[in-house]
């Protein structure tokens, strides 16, 4: 579904990638992890067509980010919700805020309302409709941008760290919209610099300086001790100690209740 190759990218003499290459297929949930600087969002908005490379290619289901005429395509397949839900909301109603999209899309007037619904519902937002945006909580104001978003028909979402400003009840209530979405059929794009976050996506692509130091399975990372030497260590004297350890599973809540169950 998207194909990277060769890609360069530089803010004026700062070189941010160069000849960065790989491939999301359709459905995945991809979660982009690496520290601030890595080049995660700058990668996000190259993704949905927001920016655009200097050098090497980015195809969205066949679709050429720098082919002008394929970029209203590719934004009706593309959306991306932002780190601050704010920035991203324009209305002052919920209604009308997911309804905005597909009146500039000159969507039928018989079909916006059923879409809009549709899309509220999803993120369990429907019975907010008549509310005014500035009432709503943090993580309320994340799903609307995400209903925005889906109101679109979008197939591939990218979320750029949407669940870093939110309080930890926000952001378990994101994260487990991304999976239900994910669950859905919708292609994932999860950029964060939280570790955890991983855990729930089915590939993995580390980022550090502008190059991809890993890519592959979740549960893999966690046996590579340049990414989690503590960890590495804890599974290291259980193993010696005879505890079987389930390498799929391994995260420091399943190491320390295998350490409880072991001397109790």
């Amino acid at each position: 579904m998207i194909q990277v190759e060769n890609l360069s990218f530089s803010y004026q003499n700062n070189k941010v990638f160069k000849n960065l290459s790989f491939s999301i297929k359709k459905g995945e949930y991809l979660c982009i992890i690496g520290k601030n600087g890595s080049g995660k969002s700058t990668l996000a908005k190259l993704l949905a067509g927001l920016i655009f490379q200097q050098e090497g290619s980015i195809k969205i289901s066949g679709y050429d980010t720098k082919n002008q005429k394929d970029l209203l395509e590719i934004r009706k397949l593309v959306g991306i919700i932002f780190q601050n839900p704010e920035n991203q909301i324009i209305t002052t109603s919920v209604f009308d805020e997911v309804i905005f999209g597909l009146e500039n899309l000159a969507t039928p007037r018989e079909k916006i309302k059923e879409i809009a619904k549709n899309s509220l519902k999803s993120v369990d937002l429907l019975e907010y409709k008549d509310r005014l945006t500035y009432q709503l909580s943090g993580g309320e104001k994340q799903r609307l941008a995400i209903a925005s978003v889906l109101a679109m028909e979008t197939e591939i979402l990218i979320f750029d760290e949407a669940t870093s400003m939110l309080d930890p009840v926000g952001k378990e209530e994101v994260l487990k919209l991304m999976k239900e979405l994910n669950s859905q059929g919708k292609t994932i794009i999860h950029i964060t610099h939280d570790r955890n976050d991983i855990l729930e996506a089915t590939e993995v692509i580390v980022l550090a300086k502008g190059e991809i130091k890993y890519q592959g399975k979740p549960y893999k990372i966690f046996e590579d001790d340049k990414f989690n030497p503590f960890l590495i260590k804890i599974k290291n004297i259980l193993e010696k100690n005879n505890i079987k350890i389930d390498d799929k599973n391994i995260n420091m809540e399943d190491l320390v209740r295998l350490v409880y169950e072991n001397i109790s």
